[in-house]
């Protein structure tokens, strides 16, 4: 009895704890069900955004661990323009539509794949630590990246904490609402929610392609601003057309070294020299390719063709700003309006278009920062390294656009009728050489001596068009031909009738010459020395009318003369006016282009890798080819041996 007892005992003991268990562990299952986690999986994470379009603003929130600072970046759209700017760089204009698009739509569907966890403490392990600079120290790890996309009303449509990759699956992500403890898994392409500046603008700074260019100016000096004032320091100066993917050069002078500020003299090239054609290609390529890396905003008071205004010289602030970069404002000409030096020295390049760019390149900018987003496989031309400031602006090259060529108008009917002999000459001299080619046989013969057989083969490899062409030219000769079977009195009676030559006379195809010729179609040269009857030639002389040079101005009256006066004044107007217009529009253009392009360049300080700047910088000793410069790509070639370097010594070259 007693092991009995002691057996259910146990047995009872054993079942309490089983009872214990499962109402410690069933209570947790119907909570969790409660709370939705279990129920979560496979439901949209953000149920209500579903329009990507209505997503006006996007920010970004990161954190610098080794700084212990966070870092905002911004892309937001105008509600009265439409225009999106990047608040977090002065406001810079954003090139975001398509970006801000693909990154609105990565989270409109997005569902939740996985619920691992809702402990606070695992969030630091999965990088969702939510970045909020009252809870974070120098140093603090696995602080995730806050992205909220807002509507025009400011309203928030989505925020989500991307953190780590989930280990082991592809495009798969922790993220976390933020306030809210459990971290989901999601399949989230999250590339294009980057804070990376040159991913939201237009990286082709100046739009111009290389193919375009036709002039380059380059003026390399440098200025430093010390305490006694500016030293200048000046170089060389040269001008440079392009033709195709030939350079010339026009004019090159250099500057005395102990007196920068004296006039250039101009430097005679040996003819043996050749330009540089690979360093002045990379040149063209680099415009080309302008890219930048960051902007700064410029201050107010300069405008867009780089002069200051009256206020501007009393703003020492501005002044010091500008000297920082790298741009030196100082007085020029009789008028001392501050223009701007730059610290590098400048180059222009001028387009077909008309347009001539002005680039001044300005002190070093320190370094980029890199991002943490960056790819491994980015070049240091981006990230990483050394930057230059730059400043950009346009002007309109009117020596491009040259007045037209006007044709002059007659006024009197003298002045008609000298126009009208020197359109004569000037018709006379252009058919001439094609009435020879036509008339004279592949052989060195004469018409005169050419045997009828030679005519023949002539007269049928001629087309129609060129015998009707030529016919008037051939009218006076053939007013004295006859025919060997041909009666005289059939020829003044019947001059369109259809003629049969014999068998030894060459065959011409009389509907075509009758429409220019009266009589004589189908006649040899040779008949003309064979004919000696007067009374034939008389005839041939009466009845062809048609075969007259086309009829003198004086046979016109008065009154015809000048109404025709009057319809080749409106003509020639309407011509030398249509010419006028199209001058007027490729110039109109071309300020337009100026004036959109200086809108976009005014306001800002542009920062280009150094690598970019060193292509764009050409000195004295590289504009020549020398031993150990390369040959320039098989795809790019270089003009002639030994005529590259021909000095043009254009006057059009400024000081």
């Amino acid at each position: 009895m007693n092991e009995t007892k002691k057996t259910g005992i146990f047995w009872g003991i054993a079942l309490a704890v089983a009872l214990i268990a499962a109402v410690i562990v069933w209570p947790q299952n119907d909570d969790e069900s409660e709370d939705g986690y279990g129920n979560l999986i496979s439901q949209l994470l953000f149920p209500e955004f579903k329009d990507a379009l209505a997503a006006s603003s996007l920010k970004i929130v990161t954190f610098n661990e080794t700084l212990g600072e966070l870092k905002n970046f911004e892309v937001r759209k105008d509600s009265e323009s439409g225009i999106w700017t990047i608040p977090s760089k002065g406001g810079y204009p954003a090139d975001a539509v398509e970006q801000m698009k693909d990154a609105a739509n990565a989270l409109v569907g997005l569902k939740i794949l996985d619920v691992p966890t809702d402990n606070p403490e695992d969030h630091s392990g999965m990088g969702v630590v939510e970045p909020k600079i009252e809870t974070l120290d120098v140093g603090d790890e696995g602080v995730g990246r806050l992205v909220s996309f807002k509507d025009k009303s400011q309203k928030e449509l989505a925020s989500l904490i991307i953190g780590n990759p989930v280990k082991g699956q592809e495009g798969q992500l922790y993220v976390r609402k933020p306030g809210q403890d459990p971290v989901y898994v999601v399949s989230l392409n999250d590339q294009p929610m980057t804070t990376k500046f040159e991913d939201w603008i237009e990286e082709d700074l100046l739009q111009m392609s290389s193919i375009d260019v036709e002039n380059v100016e380059i003026k390399d000096y440098s200025a430093t601003l010390g305490i006694q004032g500016v030293t200048l320091s000046r170089n060389y100066k040269v001008d440079l057309e392009k033709d195709g993917t030939n350079w010339n050069l026009v004019s090159l002078k250099e500057y005395d070294k102990d007196n920068p500020r004296a006039e250039p003299t101009e430097v005679e090239i040996d003819p043996d020299q050749t330009l540089n054609s690979q360093k002045l290609n990379d040149l063209a390529n680099a415009l080309d390719d302008l890219k930048f890396v960051d902007v700064k905003r410029k201050p107010e008071g300069v405008s867009a063709n780089l002069k200051a205004d009256k206020d501007f010289s009393s703003d020492q602030e501005s002044a010091r700003q500008l000297a920082a970069r790298g741009f030196i404002p100082v007085p020029m000409g009789e008028n001392q309006e501050i223009e701007i030096l730059s610290a590098n020295g400048e180059m222009t390049a001028t387009t077909k278009d008309g347009v001539q760019y002005i680039l001044r390149f300005g002190n070093i900018s320190g370094t980029t920062e890199k991002s943490e987003e960056d790819d491994e496989e980015e070049s240091d031309e981006t990230a990483g390294g050394v930057n230059r400031f730059l400043m950009v602006s346009t002007i309109v090259d009117e020596s491009k656009f040259p007045p037209p060529d006007l044709k002059s108008i007659p006024q009197t009917i003298e002045e008609l009728d000298a126009l009208d002999a020197a359109e004569e000459a000037a018709a006379a001299a252009a058919a001439a050489p094609p009435e020879l080619n036509q008339n004279t046989p592949e052989t060195s013969e004469t018409p005169e001596m050419t045997e009828e057989a030679t005519t023949e083969d002539s007269s049928e490899d001629a087309s129609e068009a060129d015998m009707q062409e030529t016919a008037s030219s051939e009218a006076d000769a053939a007013e004295t031909e006859t025919a060997e079977e041909v009666t005289d009195g059939e020829a003044a009676e019947a001059p369109e009738s259809e003629t049969e030559p014999t068998g030894e006379t060459g065959e011409v195809e009389a509907s075509g010459e009758g429409e220019a010729t009266t009589v004589g179609e189908g006649q040899e040269p040779a008949a003309q020395e064979e004919s000696s009857d007067d009374e034939s030639s008389d005839a041939v002389t009466e009845d062809t009318p048609a075969d007259e040079p086309t009829p003198q101005p004086v046979a016109e009256t008065e009154g015809e003369k000048l109404e025709r006066l009057a319809a080749i004044q409106e003509k020639i107007t309407k011509e030398n006016e249509r010419k006028i217009e199209d001058r007027k529009e490729q110039l109109q253009q071309a300020e337009l282009l100026s004036k959109s392009l200086n809108e976009r360049f005014a306001d800002w300080y542009y920062v280009i890798p150094e690598e970019t700047y060193s292509k764009l910088h050409i000195s004295r000793d590289e504009l020549f080819e020398s031993e150990d410069t390369p040959a320039a790509p098989a795809f790019n070639p270089a003009a002639p041996p030994g005529l590259q370097g021909l000095p043009g010594f254009g006057s059009g070259f400024g000081n």
